[in-house]
């Protein structure tokens, strides 16, 4: 259930939701061109039956293929500007998991490895097609050096 407030501010943004998913749709095709060659594991190809939400774009950054760590690469582009961030850790990572089931991240290693792996980023309708080229320049840097 929704306060009155966060219902009126809903109200409001029903007008722009087409135009938003229109617009981080481009940003995530821009994204998938830009990134198609680099070492990097990018999302797989929505299916055309569906209408993917496009709310995060991630990228897998494993060391074995990129020659750095994810965790070196969020440092690199934070010192570059760009707010990347951390979505995914596995589910036995989580301490609800951990003490409510008693499940232990060694359990499940692919899981606990691609969630270290992962990044998001920078993907919202308030991004200039600017912004989106820094993003990219940077990723694009970062990843080929």
């Amino acid at each position: 259930n929704m306060m009155d407030l966060q219902a009126a501010i809903g109200l409001h943004q029903l007008a722009r939701v087409e135009a938003s998913w229109q617009r981080r749709r481009a940003i995530w095709a821009r994204y998938q061109a830009a990134f198609a060659d680099l070492p990097v594991i990018r999302p797989a190809e929505p299916d055309p039956q569906t209408r993917h939400a496009h709310h995060l774009y991630t990228l897998l950054i494993d060391e074995a293929r990129c020659g750095r760590t994810r965790d070196n690469f969020l440092d690199d582009m934070t010192a570059q500007r760009v707010g990347v961030g951390v979505h995914y850790l596995s589910l036995p990572e989580h301490p609800y998991y951990q003490n409510r089931l008693g499940w232990r991240p060694e359990d499940t290693p692919e899981a606990m490895r691609i969630g270290r792996q992962t990044v998001s980023l920078p993907l919202s309708p308030a991004l200039t097609d600017a912004d989106v080229d820094d993003v990219i320049q940077a990723v694009r840097s970062d990843i080929t050096r």
